[in-house]
């Protein structure tokens, strides 16, 4: 009598079964695609330390993302840029990107490290040195796409100033082709300024499977409550 008396009180409220129902599978979807993301994370995080386990290999243009390599060439110092709003231990800064010319006039805009923003934005920090040819050794990597806003994407005088660290839109600042990944040096390299750790990705595949978590706990959430104020009506 009583699955009899649950089965009527369904079909009589039929707008809180569908929109339960309809919200639970959402939910479990959305659980179940971060579960996917963890594990696709979790690859491209073994593919990462498998290639940072190589010996660094000549930069060529089947060198692919987070591969270690080398390239023999020299600086362009006169014409560097920082890329703004770059936060390291809670301070202020810029990342310095620096031209590099090796091969036959090949370019790659080489990440030399952090450095503090100065007194004022008006009074960018001093990053002059003397360039000369070197071997420069690190880990390529792709930025990731970034949302812009705003006019003035780069700045008009050197140094430069960017909003984005894409190597395609700040190549348009220069004559001659980029690689379109950015290289960024060894700690302890030569020129090197302050080193922050490469980071594959921002979410982790831990991260993932936690919102996983919270997205399959608010389905089962729902259904109680869609269970409880079934039976209420019985």
């Amino acid at each position: 009598m009583t699955k009899l008396k649950i089965k009527q009180a369904i079909k009589e409220n039929k707008p809180l079964t569908t929109f339960s129902l309809l919200f639970i599978f959402v939910f479990v979807l959305l659980g179940t695609w971060q579960v996917e993301r963890a594990g696709y994370k979790t690859s491209l995080v073994e593919a990462y330390e498998q290639q940072q386990a190589k010996i660094p290999q000549p930069i060529s243009v089947e060198s692919s993302e987070w591969s270690r390599v080398f390239a023999d060439g020299v600086y362009d110092s006169k014409s560097q840029v920082l890329i703004d709003n770059q936060i390291f231990n809670g301070k202020v800064g810029y990342k310095i990107f620096t031209p590099f010319y090796y091969g036959n006039g090949k370019g790659i805009f080489i990440d030399r490290g952090w450095i503090a923003q100065g007194v004022s934005r008006n009074q960018l920090p001093n990053i002059d040195f003397v360039a000369e040819n070197l071997r420069v050794v690190g880990t390529l990597v792709r930025p990731e796409k970034e949302v812009l806003a705003g006019d003035e994407i780069l700045t008009n005088s050197w140094p430069m100033v960017s909003q984005t660290k894409s190597p395609k839109i700040i190549s348009t600042a220069f004559d001659g082709k980029f690689l379109d990944m950015v290289l960024i040096l060894d700690p302890g390299s030569k020129l090197m300024n302050e080193y922050i750790p490469v980071t594959p990705f921002v979410i982790t595949p831990i991260k993932h499977y936690g919102y996983a978590l919270q997205w399959f706990t608010m389905s089962i959430v729902l259904a109680g409550m869609f269970l409880y104020a079934i039976k209420r009506e019985t």
